[in-house]
């Protein structure tokens, strides 16, 4: 009833849509379920440790909800409660719940021991949850090559230990210890002041995102409207941080291949994105441009005249950039087939972003969950076929395209409007509260969720989409060579700030 639903007559991104699967939880779990609420286009539900196994197998099992993917599982202490929470989706139906089970420990060492032994009778259910469980072990079993996070530039998060025949992977296991903070030490109260200045650490190749995750949920809170002058130079500001990124990503590739010509043109390329948008912020990595309400300042005139002549030069630049690379069928044969997932398996691990499309899957919260206003702009999805190497860098040069597309149209249609000024933080009161909120980053949906109470954050949780490229990593090296490790692992952009929670 819920893909008739749908696909028949509704979008994926109309609320009554997200008001049926609420009501069905009511109705399927009432008895199970101990809060059931919409957080904008989320649903988040409160349940006890004991009905954790009942729930997850009802919305596996039961068609009205279709849940088949299982995103993250963080653990944290909610007012004086440890909980887990647990991020699942319906990618057929477009929609997420996202589940807070309450746990009975009292202590820090008690909730982890608590959390090590729910997690096997989730990985019944959801296989994918077994990338959270401790496998201290599989190092000892998978010892025949070893790469410690030093050895990859930029993807410094994680340890690698492999298994073996010859030059031929068997098994991979990635050990992501070193990139932890212990929940104690990160999920703590903030000043949301602070808070915004400093969430950008979570990517350091495009920081613009989680600043603009943090807004957008905070305003959400405070049913604030933001005007359109100010969504368009968000928007504008997204993406040309998504071409720095995408651009950064190539360079990698570039550098990784050995195409030398390549990795300096690309690098040379990225720096003039990055003068626009430090000229824009005053920032290049680290923007504490988004405000909560609005921007940091508006454009002077002369600053969109700027953006507007370096597009055309940026697209010339990025179409010789991809000519060069991937005209040279040294280098397309040595992506193509390398590293492939299909689309069922960038599902089962949870994949979003460039990753998930490249595996044939076209699914952009942009365009399937109207963020923002990205619905007024017309610009393409970009999917591949086979998922490999090669694909998932021609999805990212496809994407810059379509990124200055849209940037384009901003620029041409940008109201003439008086931007107010951000909330002043320091007067909001706020009763205790939640939400969600979630923006389509470079490597796929960057999603938070945040406990509020007047102006302090009293708990972040990062919910990005890292870990799960991680996963599929460990799905997709066995087969391939050593050799081709660390190109894999390039192309799979993965994004170390977000693997500390």
């Amino acid at each position: 009833m819920a893909k008739e639903l749908y696909n028949g007559i509704y979008s994926s991104h109309k609320l009554v849509f997200i008001e049926r699967i609420e009501k069905n939880i009511d109705y399927y779990l009432k008895n199970r379920v101990l809060e059931v609420k919409r957080l904008e286009q989320e649903l988040f539900c409160v349940l006890s440790k004991s009905n954790l196994t009942a729930v997850l197998k009802e919305l596996k099992e039961n068609p009205e909800f279709d849940i088949q993917v299982i995103n993250s599982i963080n653990l944290f202490k909610s007012n004086g409660t440890y909980c887990l929470l647990i991020d699942l989706s319906s990618v057929v139906n477009n929609y997420s719940i996202l589940l807070k089970v309450l746990l009975n420990s009292a202590t820090d060492e008690s909730s982890r021991q608590e959390y090590k032994e729910i997690l096997p009778a989730i990985v019944q259910i959801f296989k994918a949850a077994e990338f959270y469980m401790s496998r201290n072990n599989l190092k000892q079993s998978y010892n025949d090559v070893v790469f410690k996070n030093q050895v990859f530039d930029g993807l410094d998060g994680f340890d690698i230990f492999l298994s073996t025949d010859y030059d031929i992977i068997k098994k991979a296991y990635f050990d992501t210890t070193i990139s932890r903070v212990l929940p104690q030490n990160l999920n703590k109260s903030f000043n949301l002041f602070d808070l915004q200045t400093s969430v950008s650490r979570y990517d350091y190749s495009a920081g613009i995102f989680p600043e603009l995750c943090l807004c957008l949920a905070v305003e959400e809170l405070l049913k604030i409207k933001v005007s359109k002058r100010v969504q368009y130079i968000r928007i504008l500001l997204s993406e040309l941080s998504r071409i720095s990124s995408h651009i950064y990503f190539i360079s990698g590739i570039a550098k990784i291949i050995g195409a030398d010509m390549a990795h300096s043109f690309s690098l040379l390329e990225r720096e003039h994105v990055l003068r626009i948008l430090e000229t824009i912020t005053g920032s290049r990595i680290n923007p504490n441009f988004i405000k909560i309400g609005g921007i940091k300042k508006d454009f002077k005139p002369e600053t969109i005249i700027n953006i507007k002549d370096s597009l055309s030069r940026i697209l010339k630049s990025v179409y010789r950039l991809e000519t060069l690379l991937l005209d040279n069928s040294i280098i397309t044969a040595k992506l193509k087939n390398t590293g492939a997932a299909d689309k069922d398996m960038a599902l089962a691990c949870g994949v979003t972003g460039p990753n998930l499309r490249a595996s044939g899957a076209r699914y952009d919260i942009r365009k399937n969950r109207n963020l923002m206003l990205y619905k007024d702009l017309s610009f393409l999805v970009a999917i591949g076929k086979y998922g490999d190497c090669l694909e998932r860098v021609q999805i990212r040069f496809r994407e810059i395209y379509q990124s200055i597309k849209i940037i384009d149209q901003v620029i041409n249609d940008l109201p003439d409007e008086y931007i107010k000024k951000p909330v002043d933080i320091s007067e909001i009161e706020l009763e205790y509260s939640e939400m969600i909120s979630c923006v389509e980053c470079p490597h796929g949906v960057f999603k938070i969720f945040i406990e509020m109470k007047n102006n302090k954050v009293l708990n972040l949780v990062i919910l990005g989409p890292s870990k799960n490229s991680i996963y599929l990593a460990e799905k997709i090296l066995p087969g391939n060579r050593v050799e081709d490790v660390e190109i894999i692992l390039a192309s799979l952009d993965i994004n170390s700030g977000e693997l500390m929670s």
